[in-house]
């Protein structure tokens, strides 16, 4: 065999001949295929469960509410609450509930929302609604349908399940708990309908919650809730009756005029209430009282002083009556004008307490005369001399001798003093601190900050950007932290001002 005849070696997998032959491949090597084949689908489910978690980690809890109807509620879209966007319905289906079909929702909230899904918490379908006092959900007529909530209480327990409100909540029965509950029964329905005001002297105080047939059929019941604000008027003698109907007058100038509230409560009823005198203690939730067809002349002639706002003191501290006084005068010779003061004044043992300026007789009175009239009384300033009437030492403030009151005096001290607690003690305010403006029991008190305050002597000025208007002249200032009387409210023109009384 020659040289060029010599065998050669042949190519891995490939005989001499150039035909392809099994190649044996090493154990390990088949091994680590197998191996890495494994890793794909492991590999895939790990990314699967890293991008769920990525997709769930700012989802909060999801929750079913039921519904005995959908309203077009489908899925993905919102659950929203003071406007924003705080879950999404995750899915609609039918579910059979004994012989009624219901629906549930399935919602999914975001995590910062998760707190809402507690005991107490109502939800209700958003869908276009025309009432007498407004249109509700006007942008559903376009767009889609949403539910929205009102969370229960905050430290209560948390829940997975709810039942939607067939219709939304009235704004009164919105607020819970907060409010007085209490129950009319009416030998027929007399037209009420939910949603019904409450008045007291024509200010609304509460909202018929629900109208139904007593538990024997043999009345009806009205179940009323009275604002927090307003509990204090409603008492063991109080009164109710229906207001229906409507008022409407018609002249040759003015033509036809139709009281538009009474034209509500022609269409979904009205309860008015009263309460004596001697009205007896507060009551509680659940208390019953009778509802009158009509309203007796007697009725609307009691004015009590009750101690409404309380509820802004400490507990046990009650609010000091206070007495409106007008003090009234005429000035010129020939052109005559007269001119009215009008204020605040309150009663304490040493005396009837008010600004000076109502106390003392006006430089340009004509004839020297000016009367003051207060709790009934009326007196001539220009006749009035000491002891009758004093300034307080240095502050604008004066005295109004109680001898001047006879023996009424003593029953008007005591009806000055206040209910349901220890009468407001009096002292000085020494630095800035939040306080509450008291006038009479009809007008909602005024709340001053403390930063709003500006101590200069026995001065406390007032922030001109805070709006009191010359009616809070002569009323209280009293403190928030204690419920002590601190001081009394000098309103002018020019500025506002709060005296220590001395």
């Amino acid at each position: 065999m020659t040289p060029s005849q010599e065998p050669q070696p042949s190519s891995p997998g490939k005989s001499s001949a150039g035909i392809p032959v099994a190649v044996a491949v090493p154990e390990t090597r088949r091994s680590l295929f197998r191996h890495l084949i494994w890793l794909v689908p492991m590999a895939a489910l790990a990314a699967s469960i890293v991008f769920s978690w990525l997709g769930t980690r700012d989802r909060g809890p999801v929750i079913v509410i039921h519904a005995a109807h959908g309203f077009g509620v489908g899925e993905g879209d919102p659950v929203r609450y003071l406007g924003i966007d705080v879950g999404v319905v995750r899915s609609v289906r039918l579910a059979p509930s004994g012989d009624e079909a219901s629906i549930s929702l399935e919602v999914q909230l975001a995590k910062d929302a998760g707190d809402l899904a507690r005991a107490g918490t109502q939800f209700w379908v958003v869908r276009p609604q025309l009432s007498l006092d407004s249109i509700d959900g006007l942008e559903t007529i376009i767009g889609a349908r949403y539910i929205t909530l009102y969370p229960g209480p905050k430290n209560a327990e948390r829940r997975t399940q709810f039942t939607a409100l067939a219709e939304p909540p009235l704004a009164d029965e919105i607020r819970g708990g907060m409010g007085l509950e209490i129950v009319l029964d009416a030998p027929t329905r007399f037209g009420i309908q939910s949603g019904a005001g409450i008045t007291y002297r024509g200010v609304r105080i509460g909202t018929v919650i629900a109208v139904g047939l007593a538990s024997d059929a043999t009345s009806v019941e009205v179940r009323v809730r009275i604002r927090e604000a307003y509990a204090q008027l409603v008492r063991e003698g109080s009164v109710f009756w229906e207001t229906g109907g409507f008022e409407f007058g018609l002249s040759l100038t003015g033509g036809l005029d139709i009281d538009l509230d009474s034209l509500r409560t022609a269409l979904i009823g009205g309860v008015a209430m009263a309460t004596p005198v001697q009205s007896g203690a507060a009551v509680t939730t659940g208390t019953r009282f009778p509802l009158a067809a009509d309203v007796k002349e007697e009725w609307l002639e009691w004015a009590p002083a009750l101690p409404l706002g309380s509820e802004l003191l400490p507990a046990g501290v009650a609010l000091p009556r206070l007495l409106r006084a007008t003090l009234t005068w005429e000035e010129g010779r020939i052109l005559r004008s007269k001119y009215t003061l009008a204020g605040w004044m309150h009663a304490t043992p040493a005396g009837l307490i008010g600004p000076w300026d109502m106390l003392r007789l006006p430089e340009d009175a004509r004839d020297g005369r000016a009367i003051l009239s207060v709790a009934g009384r009326s007196f001539d300033m220009g006749q009035l001399a000491a002891p009758g009437v004093e300034r307080l030492e240095s502050a604008p403030l004066g005295l109004l001798s109680p001898g001047l009151f006879g023996e009424a005096w003593e029953g008007l001290l005591q009806s000055q003093e206040g209910t349901g607690g220890a009468v407001a003690q009096h002292r000085a305010l020494t630095a800035p601190e939040d306080l509450i403006l008291f006038r009479d029991v009809g007008r909602d008190p005024l709340g001053i900050d403390a930063s709003r305050l500006r101590i200069e002597g026995d001065r406390v000025t007032v922030d001109r950007r805070i709006a009191i208007s010359e009616d809070w002249h002569g009323a209280l200032a009293m403190a928030r932290s204690d419920g002590a009387v601190v001081g009394v409210v000098m309103s002018s023109e020019d500025e506002v001002a709060i005296f220590t009384i001395p």
